[in-house]
């Protein structure tokens, strides 16, 4: 079979170059802040994950009789988002639509003051289904790829990557709270610089770690620091390699200082990665260093459970790093988090303890118009994928479920099947 060919199109200037040497991770293409930089066009083969495919990078949007934008079986529409939707725009994405192949949509540079002032714009634009990115760091590239190998046809191959190494974990942490040292310990020998001065783990670094025959890719990143201005939002907070871990990842080590205390930027940075779909597992290291009655499983119970009372009781470990203390527990404690995170509950099991569940705590009531009051009736509940977890619940008022109650059948879930530390999604859709 020949290979899928994407091509990126959009006009000159949008980032169709960058992103294409971010993709196929080399500088082949000529990038430069000027339109018309890329001379003809460059094609290379990607392969991601159980799937190939080429990837094109065009010289630009005239699309000429003989114009090798043909030969493309997709196409990636970018737009510019530090800039206006043109009416050259307009024009390419009609002229792309005209030729009946599959088309996702990307809005790149959404890290820019205009962007999120004019979101809504490219919403009405596009369409809600595309891809936000900020190819130049790194932003959107995984999202980028799982929606061409969800959305296109791609011819399926051998992974590049043994399944035996899918068990992918990032570290993270507050700089200086002992991320490297705990690196090292891990992978039992100095593969990363270790200083008491904050930032000097330059970048990330994937690992490759066996332990009792199981296999583990750590992902390790610089730690996370505030920029100088004031910045609010966590995925500013984070480093951009960060972001790009998390998007790698399937659980999250989160290493906190336990002479500190979790920080609301370990609470934030949870609730990214439970954005992205990635388990969390806290490690509060340097625990020999408090006083004994610090030292309590009690107290912890107590600090962690309130800082991160959102995530319904997250698991966490006493480590510490420079002692060696509970460090094979960590190998233990991933393990047993990826089982539940991939986790299929038996289809009868599930509905009837969900049942069960309705039966005994009912939704409220709901006003209806002129004042009445209607039922909100649970019908079924069915797990739609794993990794992490999905499921569907069957109700007469889909769109009038409380976030009290989507709360508590989510608590229930983690009560009854063990998904501690793992985001949960619940799709509510109508009965009928």
């Amino acid at each position: 079979m020949e290979d899928f060919t994407i091509a990126i199109v959009g006009r000159p200037n949008v980032g169709k170059s960058t992103l294409f040497n971010k993709l196929i991770k080399k500088q082949k293409s000529i990038v430069a802040k000027h339109p018309g930089t890329t001379r003809d066009f460059q094609i290379e083969k990607i392969d991601s994950r159980a799937h190939s495919f080429n990837v094109m990078d065009t010289a630009g949007f005239e699309m000429k009789k003989n114009d090798p934008i043909y030969i493309a079986d997709a196409y990636l529409f970018m737009c510019d988002g530090q800039t206006p939707i043109t009416e050259l725009d307009h024009e390419l994405l009609s002229n792309i639509r005209k030729l009946n192949k599959p088309c996702l949509y990307a809005v790149n540079k959404i890290d820019t003051a205009y962007f999120k002032e004019h979101e809504a714009e490219f919403h009405k634009f596009l369409g809600s289904t595309y891809i936000q990115l900020a190819a130049e760091k790194n932003i959107g590239l995984t999202k980028l790829i799982n929606s061409f190998e969800e959305k296109l046809s791609l011819p399926e191959v051998e992974p590049t990557v043994p399944l035996a190494y899918r068990m992918k974990v990032a570290i993270m942490g507050r700089p200086n709270v002992g991320k490297s040292t705990l690196m090292n310990q891990l992978l039992s020998k100095e593969r990363v610089i270790v200083s008491s001065i904050p930032g000097t783990t330059i970048d990330s670094i994937d690992s490759a770690v066996e332990v009792n025959q199981q296999k583990y890719l750590f992902i390790d990143t610089a730690g996370l620091r505030k920029k100088r201005n004031v910045i609010e939002k966590v995925e500013k907070m984070a480093t951009y390699s960060a972001i790009n871990a998390l998007e790698r990842a399937d659980i999250l080590l989160l290493v906190i200082d336990a002479c500190e205390g979790p920080r609301e930027q370990d609470v934030q940075l949870a609730k990214l990665a439970w954005k992205r779909g990635v388990a969390v597992i806290l490690l509060i290291n340097k625990w020999d260093l408090l006083s004994p009655e610090k030292r309590t499983n009690t107290y912890w119970q107590k600090v962690i459970w309130y800082k991160f009372r959102h995530f319904n009781r997250i698991p966490f470990l006493f480590i510490s790093a420079t002692e060696k203390r509970n460090i094979t527990k960590i190998f233990e404690a991933i393990s047993q988090t990826k089982a539940f995170y991939e986790q299929v509950v038996e289809p009868k099991k599930l509905n009837d303890t969900f049942l069960n569940w309705v039966h005994k705590t009912t939704h409220p009531m709901i006003k209806k118009e002129l004042g009445k009051r209607s039922k909100v009736n649970l019908y079924s509940m069915k797990q739609t994928k794993n990794a992490p977890p999905h499921f569907e619940v069957k109700t007469n008022y889909p769109d009038q479920i409380t976030d009290p109650y989507d709360r508590f059948l989510k608590t229930k879930i983690r009560e009854e099947f063990g998904f501690w530390g793992i985001p949960i999604n619940i799709t509510y859709k109508t009965s009928r």
